[in-house]
């Protein structure tokens, strides 16, 4: 198995260390270096890292042989603490039979009813800002689709409480299940990452299972959580509270982080890309929020930002059995990673890969394993009707009002954990569109390492 050395001192606890620390960066130098199959380090059989589309389709469609890796890396202690799981941590036929429940609430048909409530809630967070006064996206936005997502999911808005929800969803992003201070330091000891996840898991879960206390007792809207109180098994048996909270702690992380992520960095692209915003700005100029739904321009816009900066730029899945991938043998218990953020950088099916150009989808026609900003397989995102339709919603909220400039000095970088997102604070100054908007600044930060913004010559990872 190709691969890097082990790290000098370290030993592959410093490669495990420095992938955990970086994982975009040090995937990428891995492709880089050593091509279509690598191992964490030389010789690996407990880590292994697969490139390229026939490779996304080997592991990501085999369900039986390859499961989802997060309830193998989370601590059996943390498991024990939780109040349930939900479809991200599922394989097999529990995880069927749970996607079987919650299907119906997502499917295309389903979304239509939800498109006023998020032209409604981004027309009231547009309105919380000042023209000419700085801000916070990342956290704006952040707000914006945990509100929605509780409101359409949940059917409950919590307005006053969606900043200290959202709080708890990012430090439980922040302090990864799986990371090192976590996994070889699991005491429950005053000051530690292991006691900071312990809190913020049984307030999340606290903040969850009230809601599903208060739909118990209140009315009934024809929303996701109501499918689930509803369901029922062949013995007539429902779903039990910790389940519930389960299922409503993944469809809330997932359905709100993913989103706001891409919409930072969208509206972050087309500030530096004047003539692709021009082009936005001309489409949802004579649209209402809601017919931005079905606008082409829009939808080019968030494909390209999913292919350059896709929220999970990596998939990892844990090999149950042998397999053969790219004539190497992969061991039972080894870690399969995917990458999105290589494939979409393939050159010979996306010219240019580092520019950002929306209008490549005018023809652009990937493979389903080529372009999966979404994933693939069994496991393929249930929620990406409803993410395409609340993305393009809210920003024709946004661009037919603002047009939003970075503060000049501010870095934008990347912050990886579950997920990959703009490391926050990212400042913004809303301008009305019809005004004459201001020359911005290049904007320094690591996301020039994943993007040519300028045309320069600068160096990016792995390319």
């Amino acid at each position: 198995m190709p691969g890097p050395p082990p790290h000098r001192w370290l030993g592959r606890r410093g490669n495990a260390h420095a992938y955990a620390a970086d994982p975009v960066a040090y995937t990428a130098r891995l492709h880089h270096d050593f091509g279509p199959v690598s191992g964490l380090v030389h010789g690996d059989g407990r880590q292994v890292f697969v490139f390229g589309a026939e490779h996304n389709r080997a592991v990501l469609t085999d369900g039986d042989r390859f499961h989802t890796v997060l309830e193998y890396a989370i601590p059996a202690r943390i498991r024990r603490v939780r109040r349930g799981i939900g479809l991200l941590n599922m394989n097999g036929p529990a995880h069927r039979a749970a996607r079987h429940t919650v299907t119906p609430s997502f499917r295309p048909q389903a979304m239509g009813r939800h498109a006023e409530v998020i032209a409604r809630l981004a027309a009231e967070e547009v309105d919380s800002w000042t023209p000419g006064q700085a801000f916070d996206l990342t956290a704006s936005m952040r707000r914006l689709t945990l509100r929605i997502a509780c409101r359409c999911f949940f059917g409950v808005d919590i307005a006053r409480d969606a900043d200290s929800v959202g709080r708890l969803v990012q430090q439980m992003l922040a302090l990864r299940y799986f990371a090192s201070s976590i996994r070889y330091f699991p005491f429950d000891l005053p000051g530690t990452p292991y006691r900071r996840l312990l809190a913020v898991i049984r307030r999340l879960d606290d903040a969850l299972a009230s809601i599903v206390d208060a739909r118990r007792t209140a009315g009934h809207p024809p929303d996701l959580l109501q499918s689930l109180l509803e369901n029922r098994d062949e013995h007539g048996r429902g779903l039990s509270d910790d389940q519930l909270v389960g299922h409503l702690t993944t469809l809330l992380v997932a359905g709100h982080e993913t989103s706001s992520s891409t919409l930072s960095w969208a509206l972050i692209l087309l500030s530096q890309h004047r003539s692709e915003l021009d082009a936005v700005l001309a489409d949802v100029e004579h649209r209402t929020p809601e017919e931005c739904a079905g606008s082409a321009v829009l939808d080019r816009t968030l494909k390209e930002t999913l292919r350059l900066l896709p929220p999970g730029p990596n998939t990892s899945r844990i090999a149950v059995a042998p397999a053969v991938l790219g004539g190497h043998e992969i061991p039972a218990g080894c870690q399969v990673v995917t990458s999105k953020y290589v494939t979409h950088r393939d050159p010979a099916r996306f010219p240019e890969p580092l520019r950002f150009r929306p209008e490549r989808w005018a023809t652009a026609d990937p493979g389903r394993y080529e372009y999966l900003p979404y994933g693939a397989g069994p496991h393929v995102c249930i929620g990406a009707a409803f993410a395409d339709l609340e993305m393009k919603i809210v920003l024709g909220t946004i661009l037919r009002r603002h047009v939003l400039v970075p503060v000049p000095g501010s870095p934008i970088s990347r912050e990886v954990g579950l997920l990959m997102s703009p490391k926050g604070p990212v400042p913004v100054v809303a301008h009305p569109r019809t005004g004459a908007l201001p020359r911005h600044d290049p904007v320094d930060g690591d996301l020039n390492e994943m993007v040519d913004l300028y045309g320069d010559e600068r160096w990016r990872l792995g390319w």
